[in-house]
């Protein structure tokens, strides 16, 4: 057997998690777990220790997923998905050629498959699913769940493991692993991130999120950014109000002024708004009575104020709408799309019209 040093594939695992800050410390999670699974099934010393290194090779290979893939904040188009993907066969291919990990080629290729024979990448089925593939396949998903993700809060124990029940009805997971995590998590629970042993890369993270989230024009946050920050409110149940803005006759007096000055207008448009209000242009972790300010597409803004105090919004919008009449004569409106209350967990369908 190979002689294996753990501290010789770390700044691997570091390498690839640097491409995401949300994601930092996901693959140690699913070593200790996976070596926790394996040790209450009664495999051996040797096995339970080579299934915690698979752990933590499993998702080396997003290191090959382009940013705006990897990173993005909102569902996930059929190409994109096909990407996403290719990350399980790209970690095989780089662990066949780790001299001292080879052999754990099969279990980190196969982490995604299905017991049904519904994963990825080869549509594996049962016992044909290498044994360390399928402890990995079910605290692979537990972890995802119990940990935030730039587009959604983390889960809480209940609610994850009533996910998994469902995905079960449906035999995603090897039944005597599965029964045996069931009865090992309640007692172990989620691993609590120890923050200080994290890597720290802030100054990367502001500028990867001013790169993804911002609009070019206005500088404010975009449509991507909404999406992410609707669903986190959803999934802290945070009550919001969520108001939609646009210029009136926008598109005449592009017709009549040109776009050059069409774009004017709206960074001016943009300057007010961030004038009146105390206003959050960056992504970050959405807490009570923050409100985030957007630009979505064309003349459309909106804003969003997590809290209850919505005659605040009213009350602020109301002078803006004043100045901007004013001071560039346009007519400034806006409305109320999602007033003190949770938002639903089909965003896309509540704000659809906004995008």
């Amino acid at each position: 057997m190979p002689e294996k040093n753990i501290n010789e594939i770390m700044p691997l695992i570091y390498s690839t998690e640097m491409r995401d800050a949300y994601t930092q410390g996901h693959s140690e999670h699913v070593a200790h777990y996976a070596k926790e699974l394996a040790y209450a099934s009664g495999l051996s010393e040797e096995e339970c220790e080579d299934v915690y290194i698979a752990g933590l090779l499993h998702d080396i290979g997003k290191i090959g997923i382009p940013d705006s893939v990897l990173l993005k904040p909102g569902q996930l188009e059929n190409q994109e998905f096909v990407l996403i993907k290719l990350h399980s066969q790209i970690s095989g291919q780089i662990v066949q050629k780790l001299e001292n990990y080879s052999y754990l080629y099969t279990a980190v290729r196969h982490h995604h498959e299905n017991y049904d024979g519904s994963g990825y990448p080869d549509g594996l089925k049962g016992e044909e699913i290498p044994l360390y593939a399928r402890i990995l396949s079910i605290v692979d998903v537990f972890d995802a769940l119990t940990t935030g993700r730039i587009y959604r809060g983390s889960m809480n124990f209940t609610k994850a493991i009533s996910i998994m029940d469902e995905m079960q009805k449906q035999n995603k997971f090897d039944p005597h692993f599965y029964a045996i995590f069931m009865n090992m998590i309640e007692k172990i629970g989620i691993i609590i991130e120890d923050d200080s042993k994290k890597l720290k890369f802030q100054e990367l993270e502001t500028q990867r999120n001013s790169f993804f989230f911002t609009d070019s024009l206005t500088k404010l946050l975009n449509r991507d950014a909404i999406l992410g920050l609707l669903r986190k409110s959803h999934d802290y149940g945070y009550k919001i109000s969520l108001l939609g803005c646009n210029i009136k006759n926008f598109k005449a007096y592009n017709r009549i002024h040109g776009l050059v000055k069409g774009d004017i207008v709206l960074k001016q448009v943009a300057s007010v708004l961030l004038q009146n209000l105390n206003a959050i242009t960056y992504i970050k972790e959405p807490t009570e009575k923050d409100l985030f300010l957007f630009r979505l597409s064309g003349d459309k803004f909106a804003l969003l104020y997590i809290g209850q105090r919505s005659e605040f919004l009213t009350y602020k919008l109301e002078k803006i709408r004043e100045e901007i009449a004013n001071t560039m004569s346009l007519a400034f409106e806006f409305q109320f799309i999602i007033k003190n209350a949770i938002a639903s967990r089909n965003i896309e369908q509540d704000v659809g019209y906004l995008l």
